[in-house]
């Protein structure tokens, strides 16, 4: 079998092979953050061949609502419609875990972050000049961090009575987490900012606090902004000292993107693939990689040379639904055993 087929273990979580369809956001929940059946019938049709989803970033408290129709983990009346999602994911053999986040300085409404400073880096829902970002965001203090850390922990916990499979915590794409991460966005002199150690404060109390609340068995992934691509950011070598931290505070899998930047919409097959080789030697838990993959080859030959454990792949299936079924077939790996939808 190809490496790329290959089942794995996380945990008491068997994956069935090494693809993944990346949280991607649609816009599509309702304005209240609740699931839709547009939603549900978006994931359900991509199912066929994967091996796990991950439902794309759910906001964890009204303040980090990042666009009109994002969808939302910020109440318990939400339970029952994300669990009806996650078993409409688990009818189709697939893993499925969701993605919580804050926007922070990118949220819609009272913006906050690490630091009172303007960013063209950090753009938020509606905005096209990144050079025009007026609004200063205000200045997160001691008991603001601790009710967002709070707020992540309770959206961990209604992940897990709605029945994922584990939850990923968004420290990417110059959201609240990544903000804190960021030199270009935290300028901060307390024990949240300063040092490489010291701006990974926040993300991994946010890291124990979501490992306190779903408990020892259920995985937690980190989506990590592994490089800025900006002068005076962080880079993958930095990234490969956080990772080490994020995997001693108790991150189960490491999906890495793009930092403040953001991640990346055109480029080469496999664009991020110089972070697994950066980073993935530095950690003992499996390691996820994005990045314009198109073709099975590619991200077989990503799995076989060691650059990943799994191989994100996005946009190919926004445009093609039984994308992972077909290069199952195309690729010669023997009986399919996947259901037809």
């Amino acid at each position: 079998m190809l490496p790329l087929f290959e089942p794995i273990r996380i945990k008491d979580l068997e994956i069935k092979n090494r693809i993944v369809m990346p949280p991607m956001a649609l816009d599509i929940a309702t304005e209240q953050g609740a699931i839709t059946h547009k939603l549900i019938e978006h994931y359900r049709m991509r199912t066929r061949g994967v091996g796990m989803i991950i439902v794309e970033h759910a906001y964890v408290n009204p303040e980090g609502k990042a666009h009109p129709r994002q969808l939302g983990i910020h109440r318990d009346d939400l339970i029952p419609a994300l669990e009806h999602l996650a078993a409409e994911i688990h009818k189709q053999g697939a893993v499925v875990g969701i993605q919580i986040s804050h926007g922070g300085a990118r949220s819609m409404g009272n913006i906050c972050g690490p630091s009172s400073i303007q960013s063209q880096y950090l753009t938020r829902f509606g905005e096209v000049n990144r050079k025009n970002c007026r609004v200063l965001p205000r200045k997160l203090d001691q008991e603001g961090i601790k009710g967002i850390i709070a707020d992540f922990a309770r959206a961990a916990r209604r992940a897990q009575k709605a029945g994922f499979d584990f939850v990923e915590i968004h420290g990417a794409h110059g959201y609240l987490v990544n903000q804190f991460y960021s030199p270009l966005t935290n300028i901060r002199h307390d024990e949240y900012g300063g040092s490489l150690e010291r701006r990974l404060t926040f993300p991994l109390e946010v890291v124990k606090s979501v490992r306190r609340a779903v408990g020892r068995s259920m995985p937690v992934f980190y989506r990590l902004g592994a490089d800025d691509r900006l002068p005076g950011g962080n880079t993958v070598q930095d990234s490969a000292l956080a990772a080490q931290a994020l995997e001693a505070a108790g991150v189960d899998c490491l999906d890495l993107s793009g930092g403040i930047s953001g991640y990346l919409r055109h480029g080469e097959e496999g664009f991020f693939a110089y972070m697994g080789q950066a980073i993935k030697p530095q950690v003992t838990i499996p390691v996820m990689v994005t990045g314009g993959i198109k073709t099975g080859n590619k991200a077989n030959e990503m799995i076989a040379g060691g650059i990943a454990d799994f191989v994100g792949v996005g946009r190919t299936l926004l445009k093609e639904n039984e994308w992972a079924y077909k290069e199952w077939v195309r690729m010669g790996s023997g009986t399919c055993p996947y259901q037809a939808i």
